[in-house]
């Protein structure tokens, strides 16, 4: 390069030239490879594995930490079919029962964050740290959060044989023949076993409490007749709506159901329970899949169709961001922690 402008070769292109055609055949030979090699094969062999495939590439797990039947199962197995469509792979639904949703959730929490297991976590995630010894995940800093799904209100059961009307009925019978009147829940520290220590709490009544492995088989015994009474909510008795009696919703309001069913405020008794649902992924999830699940769970929250199929069940679709559903789970924590202390429950 002499002046601006102007460029004169002196025969340096040549031999460039000459250099970058040896430059395969050198390489080649050092390592054991043939001479013939191309640029782009040597290229390649020397940037090693294959880049890898774009996520997700194979099915993804949705833990569900109780049995089939329960609001989780129901509304695990509705996400699970859309999300399936959306990412491409199929969502498998495991249902991991045990110790009041512990098991499940601990299973999720020392998973890969590769973005094949989620967990279907609910309200009762943020309970078991406080009403059990040596649980081995923390609710906040443990899992990355993907999205809050919804939220529904507890309804207060009974078998049709409980002669009682109203919860000012049930309350009556269960002060006039204490610690005889069976209370079921999905198991010990889920939210229907702590919104009935609230409601023993705060009624002065004394109930047996009978746990189960999820709220689904506590409800199927409460048709049977095997127990009297029990919280859950409209998802999981959904089905069985024609055979049980509801006689109070621990809500503000009524719910928008054709069985307007009354609130225990209306009945003198100031008891309010919101349980919510939302997907959680393991620790330190690669932000960029994060975002993909999360864009997803929310497409399929707003649409309409889903949020119709929620409203039979009670569910109201949530529309709030990762970081609002971090705090929720950070304050619901501090919360139950706080009614634990006052109640006085504890795991035998």
């Amino acid at each position: 390069m002499d002046c601006v402008g102007t460029y004169r070769d002196h025969g340096g292109l040549e031999r460039m030239k000459t250099i970058m055609e040896q430059i395969p055949v050198l390489r080649a030979k050092a390592v054991g490879l043939p001479a013939t090699l191309t640029l782009a094969a040597l290229i390649a062999f020397a940037g090693g594995a294959p880049a890898a495939e774009p996520y997700p590439d194979h099915p993804i797990t949705l833990i569900v930490p109780y049995a089939a039947g329960g609001s989780s199962d129901v509304l695990a197995r509705l996400i699970g079919e859309r999300m399936s469509k959306s990412l491409g792979q199929q969502v498998v639904i495991d249902n991991r029962a045990g110790a009041g949703s512990r098991l499940g959730i601990e299973i999720a929490a020392k998973a890969a964050a590769d973005g094949y297991t989620l967990l279907l976590a609910d309200m009762p995630h943020t309970i078991i740290p406080a009403i059990q010894k040596g649980v081995h995940y923390d609710p906040v800093r443990g899992f990355t959060p993907i999205g809050l799904i919804g939220t529904a209100s507890m309804v207060f059961f009974v078998n049709p044989a409980v002669k009682a009307e109203t919860v000012r009925d049930f309350v009556g019978l269960a002060k006039a023949d204490p610690e005889k009147i069976t209370i079921a829940s999905g198991g010990i520290g889920s939210a229907t076993h702590l919104t009935a220590e609230l409601f023993q709490a705060k009624t002065g009544i004394k109930l047996v409490h009978v746990p189960f492995r999820g709220a689904g088989p506590a409800m199927n015994d409460l048709v049977a007749g095997h127990v009297q009474s029990g919280f859950t909510t409209l998802a999981t008795a959904s089905s069985v709506l024609d055979r049980v009696r509801a006689l109070a919703v621990a809500s503000e309001t009524r719910l928008a159901t054709p069985a307007s069913i009354p609130t225990f405020r209306e009945n003198g008794i100031d008891l309010v329970v919101e349980h919510w649902w939302g997907v959680l992924a393991p620790a330190d999830m690669q932000p960029e899949i994060a975002a993909r699940l999360t864009g997803d769970l929310k497409a399929i929250l707003d649409s309409q169709e889903f949020a119709m199929r929620l409203a039979p069940l009670g569910v109201t679709a949530s529309h709030a961001s990762p970081a609002q559903f971090r705090a929720l789970i950070e304050s619901d924590t501090a919360r139950w922690a706080e009614i634990v202390k006052s109640v006085g429950v504890s795991v035998p």
